[in-house]
């Protein structure tokens, strides 16, 4: 199959995510706005061609109904395998987290779009939110999957340093075993027990507790 321009695959691709994520919402705004913020990151290193169209398709099969044979059908087999590399499966946050590391490491360039959608997800978080201390719990293990993929690419490196700056990784952060407790309270349908858990941790609003509880179940 022939395919446009690499202007006009992401034109192609920002509007088919608009449509297939519809009414889902980046905390109060459009969902559009977290997709924006990603292929933001990708263009100030100087990325674009499958990047830039996997940015705007990054979330479509892990919180949409489209599938994998539908992004490849649409706009290449370069693009799918950049999505579904960043797509986690799995019952729970720990899990897909963890299969979407496994198929990174397979597919190493798929690391440039992962680091560019953690840093617009840190850049998006107040630095003493739920949100930012669940990403620096996070930071070990993530690095630890993915920091040797492209080791010898500056930009990547450049791109790493960037999110380590947002993270401040001088914060201690809720170790694995707290946010652990938290997630049975959450599984063992003590919610509200759990988002006080969450809110003496963060001193965050309910609802932002709340937010997060779902993101990781």
């Amino acid at each position: 199959m022939e395919f446009g321009s690499v202007a006009q695959q992401e034109a192609e691709a920002r509007e088919f995510a608009r449509a297939a994520h519809g009414d889902q919402k980046y905390g109060q705004a459009p969902y559009l706005t977290h997709l924006a913020a990603v292929r933001g990151v990708l263009a100030d290193f100087g990325y674009d061609g499958p990047h830039g169209t996997a940015a705007w398709l990054h979330d479509v099969i892990e919180d949409t109904p489209v599938t994998a044979e539908e992004v490849e059908s649409r706009f290449g087999r370069a693009v799918l395998d950049l999505v579904w590399a960043v797509t986690g499966i799995g019952p729970d946050r720990k899990a897909r987290n963890l299969n979407a590391y496994e198929k990174i490491a397979a597919h190493p360039p798929a690391v440039i779009l992962k680091l560019a959608d953690r840093t617009a997800n840190a850049e998006a978080s107040p630095p003493d939110s739920s949100w930012m201390g669940m990403y620096r719990t996070e930071h070990a293990l993530f690095k630890a999957h993915l920091g040797d993929l492209l080791a010898d690419d500056p930009t990547v490196a450049r791109m790493w340093a960037r999110l380590e700056r947002r993270l401040d990784l001088t914060v201690t952060p809720p170790t694995t075993e707290q946010w652990a407790e938290i997630d049975r309270l959450f599984a063992a349908g003590d919610k509200q027990a759990a988002i006080d858990a969450v809110c003496a941790a963060f001193e965050c609003t309910r609802d932002e507790a709340e937010s997060v509880l779902i993101e990781r179940s």
